[in-house]
């Protein structure tokens, strides 16, 4: 058996010897590379089998040595003629780890020989998708070892085994990944590290939240007197466990660092997004609860049994809620500021979210309708109609004051700014895609609708069965059509008032480049003049020219810091390490009298003060 296992092994070994003498062949035949050459081809592939081969040995020697461990810390250990796992574990063990350690000095040597290896995408996946990997199985580990040693688990040595293991590859790649690694490029990892540990936190809190309301209420069947902790214990650890984690990714590296993209889409989708969806989900559930056993007809006959699931759905809004005001305060949506995109992001967002929830109760309210009018008789009919009725109110109710309060204050944006509203990017998405998403749906409900009744008419006729039949159909049709015809309503509006503005901004900007140029367009200037520091300072504005790489937030953020005309040009090769934007500030702010070229290359940041044009 063993002999087989090993026999399997054999190809992986004869593909990381082949990996290794042809690179090195290579290296030997073509001396010492240049860290400026370009690079061929031939270099990403061979990384990519590089690193592939890479993580997968390290996944088969860490998953070995954690297997040996745990029978070592095992105080009764039993050993079969044919364990398969044993053999398994030595196999990785005697196989993959030399090989993986082998493999693993031969990357140190030839990063320390050509600096580009460690800033090439195949090493930061391989840093991204092992430290991913080694912390989701470090944290399940440990999960199970905290709970193992406060008596809630049995004891099991695999649990300290797998943890500790993981945690060491976790933190050993952690350390390697920070010696001349770009850290953008360690940026990936650090988003999905805090994604990780945030929603395990989450999941926790509500649980230990959801745990003390049962002993609370004594919904769980017990009282808090004299009842067993182990229900609170088990959370408590899921809490720990994803707390620690979210602080060293979130608190001690990417609540620290610039707002890229990735951090932007991390806060608002699932920070701000994520956490009010959940709370409103959750309320909306709860709040049918408690209507259905005051108005409605509940299926339970006992309170118990009716609100078995309320201590959840409570853990759950506290929880969400929590995560949503965090997000919105870091984000600074929730203070009084400059109307930035990313505030725009944040309001557009919301009001997206309760306008799904209030589709959505407006959907029940018009099946609940057809239901009745199918049924011959009032209103509330029965027990299921009632019900219906009543989770339309409740979404509703949730749905509509959160859109309504954050499309209220885009509307006031345009009303104070039509300017720089229409022309946001982010409003004109969010109506298209509002728009575009309702008049498909209104389309396929349409579609739906007309075969039902085709259906039924020409099965022999159209009745009462027929009407109950099309009546979700027919209130998402409704619905999406308002929903489209609005948003569409809106668009065209803020269409017309852009091209109303458009001769006038035109006209502004044609009288700006006059006065900046003297009276004379910038292709016309006359030979021996020139554009000078002087004449930008008087028109308050001067012309930062920036060679380097930012996205279009910390673009728009740098232009208010430095109240200037910012420029971005993308250079071909990118920088080794790309400056904050408090260095770039800084920058600007040193050279205060004229306009600027920002430089970013090998040497660092460079500040060079330039003039629009030079003497003819």
């Amino acid at each position: 058996m063993i002999l087989g296992i090993l026999g399997s092994f054999l190809p992986l070994a004869v593909l990381a010897g082949i990996v290794v003498a042809v690179v090195m062949a290579v290296r030997r035949r073509s001396g010492q590379p240049d860290p400026q050459a370009p690079e061929g081809g031939g270099q990403s592939v061979r990384r990519f089998f590089q690193f592939l081969l890479l993580a997968g040995l390290l996944f088969a020697a860490a998953a070995g040595v954690a297997g040996l461990l745990g029978r070592l810390f095992d105080p009764d250990p039993v050993l079969v003629g044919d364990d398969t796992g044993l053999a398994l574990q030595l196999a990785f063990t005697l196989i993959a780890l030399p090989l993986w350690a082998l493999l693993a000095w031969w990357t140190v040597r030839r990063a320390g020989a050509d600096p580009r290896e460690l800033r090439s995408l195949g090493w930061a996946a391989y840093l991204t998708l092992v430290g991913l990997v080694s912390l989701v199985v470090a944290m399940v580990g440990w999960h199970q070892t905290l709970t193992m040693l406060l008596g809630v688990d049995a004891y099991r040595s695999g649990s300290l085994a797998t943890a500790v293991v993981w945690t060491l590859v976790w933190a050993g790649h952690h350390w390697w990944g920070r010696r001349g690694t770009p850290r953008s490029h360690l940026h990936p990892l650090a988003l999905l590290g805090s994604l990780v540990g945030l929603a395990t936190a989450a999941a926790g809190l509500g649980a230990l939240v959801a745990a003390s309301l049962d002993l609370l209420t004594g919904l769980a069947g017990e009282s808090i007197v004299g009842s067993s902790v182990d229900g609170l214990l088990r959370p408590a650890v899921t809490f720990v466990v994803g707390a620690l984690v979210w602080g060293v990714y979130w608190v001690l590296d990417v609540a620290r660092g610039p707002r890229t993209t990735g951090w932007l889409v991390l806060v608002l989708l699932a920070g701000v997004g994520g956490g009010l969806l959940t709370a409103i989900v959750a309320l909306s559930v709860l709040g049918y609860d408690v209507l259905v056993w005051l108005l409605g007809d509940p299926s339970a006959t006992t309170a118990r049994d009716h609100f078995a699931a309320a201590p959840d759905l409570a853990g759950a809004v506290v929880v969400g809620l929590l995560v949503w005001w965090y997000h919105q305060e870091v984000l600074g949506a929730g203070r009084a500021a400059a109307r930035t995109e990313v505030r725009r992001v944040y309001e557009y967002v919301m009001a997206a979210i309760g306008l799904l929830a209030a589709s959505a109760g407006l959907v029940m309210v018009i099946v609940t309708l057809v239901e009745a009018i199918a049924a011959g008789s009032d209103l509330v009919v029965g027990g299921s109609a009632l019900n219906a009725l009543l989770a339309a109110l409740v979404l509703l109710a949730v749905g509509l004051p959160v859109w309504w309060w954050h499309w209220r204050l885009a509307q006031r944006a345009r009303v104070a700014d039509p300017a720089g509203e229409l022309a946001s990017p982010t409003r004109r998405t969010y109506l298209l895609v509002l728009f575009g998403v309702s008049g498909v749906a209104a389309v396929i409900a349409l579609i739906t609708l007309v075969y039902l009744i085709l259906e039924d008419a020409l099965a022999g006729g159209i009745d009462t069965e027929t009407m109950r039949s099309i009546r979700f159909a027919l209130g998402i049709l409704a619905t999406t059509s308002l929903l489209s015809a609005y948003h569409w309503t809106v668009f065209r509006a803020d269409r017309a008032e852009l091209e109303r503005r458009a001769p006038a901004a035109e006209a502004a900007r044609a009288a700006e480049l006059a006065a900046r140029t003297d009276g004379a367009p910038a292709w016309a200037a006359p030979a021996g003049s020139r554009h000078t520091p002087a004449a930008a300072d008087a028109h308050g504005r001067r012309t930062i020219l920036l060679v380097g790489s930012l996205s279009p937030a910390e673009l728009s953020d740098l232009a208010d810091r430095t109240g200037a005309d910012v420029q971005l040009w993308l250079p071909r090769a990118a920088p080794p390490e790309r400056p904050s934007l408090e260095e770039l500030a800084e920058a600007v702010a040193a050279v205060p009298e004229s306009d600027l070229l920002l430089l970013v290359d090998a040497t660092g940041l460079r500040a060079v003060p330039v003039d629009h044009y030079t003497s003819g």
